[in-house]
């Protein structure tokens, strides 16, 4: 498992999204990577979630560029997912 993602429903009118990358996962340099594809895949993708939720990704495992795609694809169907499950 790459990530874990939780949420919960809110009654505020927008988002709010936290992320928690322990530092035994690479360098600040790779954390911060990891944390700006994630950030910047749910900015562009926020809007396939119909109501609003706090979202909290925890990363648990390590990923570089050649498998950013893999990753970004999995966070976009989990926020798909979140749809369902009201």
């Amino acid at each position: 498992m790459i990530f874990f993602l939780y949420f919960l429903r809110n009654d505020l009118t927008y988002h709010r999204f936290a992320i928690s990358i322990n530092r035994k996962i690479g360098n600040s340099v790779k954390r911060n990577y990891i944390k700006r594809k994630i950030k910047e895949c749910f900015r562009l993708n926020q809007y396939l979630i119909d109501t609003k939720y706090d979202l909290w990704v925890i990363v648990k495992k390590s990923f570089g560029k050649e498998n950013a795609f893999k990753v970004e694809q999995l966070f976009i169907d989990s926020l798909i997912k979140i749809n369902y499950m009201k």
